[in-house]
């Protein structure tokens, strides 16, 4: 499923390339979820994402 390619998207962003700012890293996934996933399926990838990156800045 699409949730799944995008959160792995978002967490390599946020682990590997940080080069890009989490923001963005987080908006483009949810982009690409709301665009081809399931109706509410950027709400599951938008929290996870954003829970791993609080957890890599603290």
């Amino acid at each position: 499923p699409i949730e799944l390619i995008s959160l792995r998207m978002g967490a390599y962003e946020l682990t590997e390339r940080t080069d890009i700012p989490y923001k963005v890293a987080i908006n483009e996934a949810v982009e690409l979820t709301k665009k081809f996933g399931t109706v509410e399926g950027y709400k599951y990838v938008n929290a996870i994402l954003d829970k791993l990156a609080k957890s890599l800045l603290t």
